[in-house]
């Protein structure tokens, strides 16, 4: 399925509300904006007040958002200037520059003259906050560095403003997974959708609830894959928040930190994003036929064609807010004798 996914009716009309309420508020604004950064007093100042105002962020949704707005030219990005959210193993959990940095772990990485830049920063956050002095195409840098507490799950993060080195080099990380017992291009059906999806729901959630998400930028990048097990064709996953912020989405990327269309209808008038996953979010697990475009299908850009998608819902790590992992097949010619009732 692609990514107009959203909640039910109500929880969408609320989720929107409180969204516009929290942002409207001032919520998650940085203090000293990155265009304001231009000596070391300006950038520590940047980072700690956008680390305090981040640490405050306890709405699942909300924080799904962060991703996106870290990215985004204004308060937290201004040219060269722009955070990064790290795992204290060296992952970036979130780049507001490199979206490509995020499916790599960049501790082991130096700089010029040997200085191991990320570890650096991971140690100076760990000391209440630090400036670390890099060297970069013959040029001296100044990052800064702090760790702070989640206010969604209590678990640390290090911010950093800053640094900006080239890592194009550093390889992707992709997690060596167990085989699925249905894998991506065995789904065919209801029965192999099921065993797809809620497969693939037990690995992420264990990824999550990893010490550190350590796990997670591998187990990521193992469902993007195309032609693995978790990727083949018009099957692939998507993952959101309960409110339809977008988490993960395997062949749109660019997607994840965005807010779904809440009230988008297939050719019958039937909400299939708020169907699906406000009916994973209460019930635990939902199925849903609708009419959607197929890429494969030539003429059916107005109509759609048949899809079932299903999806599951589970609590994210250390908060009883969900998570809705999902996925679908066609129903066309090569899906005869699909049981989609």
């Amino acid at each position: 399925m692609r990514v107009n996914l959203a909640a039910a009716t109500t929880l969408a009309t609320l989720v929107s509300v409180s969204l516009a309420v929290l942002l409207a508020s001032g919520a998650a604004r940085a203090q000293t904006t990155a265009d304001e950064v231009v000596d070391d007093a300006t950038l520590k100042a940047f980072v700690d007040g956008a680390a305090a105002d981040i640490a405050a962020i306890t709405n699942i949704n909300e924080g799904a958002m962060l991703r996106n707005r870290l990215k985004a030219e204004g308060d937290w990005k201004a040219g060269s200037m722009f955070l990064i959210v790290f795992l204290r193993n060296g992952d970036p959990f979130i780049h507001g520059n490199d979206r490509t940095a995020e499916n790599k772990n960049l501790l082991d990485v130096e700089d010029e003259n040997g200085l191991r830049v990320v570890e650096e920063l991971l140690s100076a956050g760990t000391r209440g906050g630090g400036f670390v002095r890099y060297q970069d195409g013959g040029e001296e840098k100044t990052a800064y560095a702090v760790e702070y507490t989640s206010g969604i799950t209590g678990r640390l993060f290090t911010l950093v403003g800053g640094y900006s080195q080239d890592v194009s080099h550093v390889p992707i990380r992709i997690a060596d997974l167990p085989k699925p017992a249905v894998a991506a291009s065995q789904v065919v059906d209801r029965a192999t959708l099921v065993a797809f999806v809620e497969s693939a729901a037990r690995v992420y959630r264990d990824a999550i609830l990893s010490p550190g998400y350590q796990d997670l930028a591998g187990v990521r990048n193992a469902f993007r894959a195309e032609g693995g097990d978790w990727r083949s064709g018009s099957v692939y996953l998507w993952i959101v928040s309960a409110g339809g912020i977008i988490f993960f989405h395997a062949t749109e990327p660019f997607r994840e930190g965005k807010l779904t269309d809440m009230t988008r209808t297939d050719i019958n008038g039937l909400r299939f994003a708020e169907e699906l996953i406000g009916g994973a979010r209460r019930e635990g697990s939902k199925f849903l036929e609708y009419f959607y475009d197929d890429p494969t299908t030539a003429g059916d850009d107005d109509t759609g064609s048949p899809k079932l998608g299903y999806a599951v819902s589970f609590p994210g790590a250390n908060t009883t807010q969900r998570v809705v992992v999902g996925s679908g097949i066609y129903l066309g010619e090569s899906r005869a004798g699909t049981d989609a009732d």
